[in-house]
């Protein structure tokens, strides 16, 4: 049996359906990428990374893992815009805004124990080859999924 693979689109996808116990399971896994500040953009040409997704979502239970898990807390938006950090992005929610102003590292505790992502849809697959040409060019935009054969 091969080695369960943590890919990009698993934890956009984990973040994105804010499944933060499935979250928490992947970042055992392999927490190399909590930090990848491409996964999420808009059509303005910002990007972001995961804590800053759990923040905008107004998701404390998001933030928890992933500074249980060692995110950086003074990431930023990048991109086409003005950069905004986590802490100006969580000043009106005071529960976010309060963990990641702690200085001790919360826990989190998983309430279920969800099945590992099986398959790529399409956009799978894009996410995963965008995070590709990013490693290989340092250029980040986004890949449209392939069209059905």
């Amino acid at each position: 049996m091969r080695p369960f693979t943590v890919t990009r689109a698993h934890l956009r996808a984990a973040c994105e359906s804010q499944s933060w116990d499935l979250l928490d399971k992947l970042l055992e896994i392999d927490p190399s990428r909590i930090d990848d500040n491409a996964l999420f953009t808009d059509t303005w040409g910002t990007w972001w990374g995961m804590l800053i997704a759990a923040i905008v979502d107004n998701s404390p239970a998001g933030v928890r893992v992933l500074l249980k898990h060692g995110a950086c807390r003074d990431q930023a938006t990048w991109g086409d815009c003005v950069p905004e950090t986590a802490l100006e992005l969580a000043r009106d929610k005071p529960a976010i805004l309060a963990l990641l102003q702690s200085d001790q590292t919360p826990t989190y505790v998983r309430e279920t124990d969800p099945p590992l992502p099986e398959g790529e849809s399409p956009q799978d697959q894009a996410t995963n080859r965008q995070g590709e040409i990013r490693d290989a060019t340092g250029l980040v935009f986004q890949v449209p999924p392939e069209p059905p054969a």
